[in-house]
């Protein structure tokens, strides 16, 4: 039709968290390949992308669709996305569902290396919420989607929750804690004068800090980093420090 406009469609991504494949030639199976064939409705020789969550990716196409699987031919080694030059470890308060999801999901799409869901004096999520390690696995899947939908090749690990004593005891070169405006800490400039070897950021729950997790932190040599003077949602304050530390030493 004249006049008509017609989109660019990105290469469709699947996660292969395997080994590189030997011959150049990978058959996919279950949820990819259910993927592949009903939601992006690929064909044989189109254009399609594998990567394995630990950096490393591979171009190849379509080559049968079948119900038994997708084959997907003459793969090579293609360079992902660069990295963030410094790894950063997001240390954040156990959220209710959708809104840890959302944390995962945004922090992925960021940058960070790793996501360490805390249990603070506030949480409000009970215990049984994790124990079973369904809402870890949960995490991990949402971690995986948002990789493959950013086109990042690193899939950022959701580490066990842990208490904030033994994520402050973690090494890392930097420590940066978030504080409410409410709190009335001072903030000084966070930025030490050369680049850290890595960064642990930490943000609390929605009911925010108690104060002996405040001591702790300072005791461990953590500096206060300020995400502004109003309030954020628990949710969003990630995206705010992690945007800010990650643009001050590039992307």
């Amino acid at each position: 039709m004249a006049g008509a406009v017609h989109c660019r469609v990105s290469t469709p991504r699947v996660y292969w968290p395997v080994d590189a494949p030997p011959s150049g030639d990978v058959v996919l199976s279950g949820d990819e390949a259910h993927r592949l064939r009903h939601v992006l409705r690929v064909a044989p020789g189109d254009a399609v992308s594998l990567f394995d969550g630990r950096g490393h990716e591979w171009a190849g196409r379509v080559g049968t669709v079948t119900r038994q699987g997708v084959a997907v031919v003459d793969l090579q080694p293609t360079a992902p996305i660069p990295e963030a030059r410094i790894p950063i470890t997001l240390g954040v308060g156990v959220l209710k569902g959708d809104q840890m999801d959302a944390v995962v999901r945004d922090a992925t799409m960021i940058g960070v290396a790793a996501i360490q869901p805390l249990r603070t004096a506030h949480v409000t999520v009970p215990p049984k919420a994790w124990h079973s390690g369904a809402a870890r696995e949960r995490w991990q899947r949402v971690a995986i989607a948002s990789a493959t939908q950013c086109r990042r090749a690193v899939v950022p690990e959701v580490l066990p929750v842990a208490d904030l004593d033994a994520c402050l005891r973690a090494p890392a070169a930097l420590r940066l804690m978030c504080v409410e405006p409410a709190l009335g800490m001072p903030v000084a400039d966070w930025r030490p004068a050369a680049p850290p070897e890595s960064v642990l950021v930490l943000i609390g729950p929605e009911g925010g800090w108690a104060g002996v997790e405040v001591e702790q932190a300072v005791a461990a040599g953590a500096r206060f980093l300020s995400l502004g003077p109003r309030t954020l949602r628990a949710e969003t304050a990630p995206v705010v420090a992690l945007t800010l530390v990650l643009s001050a030493w590039g992307w």
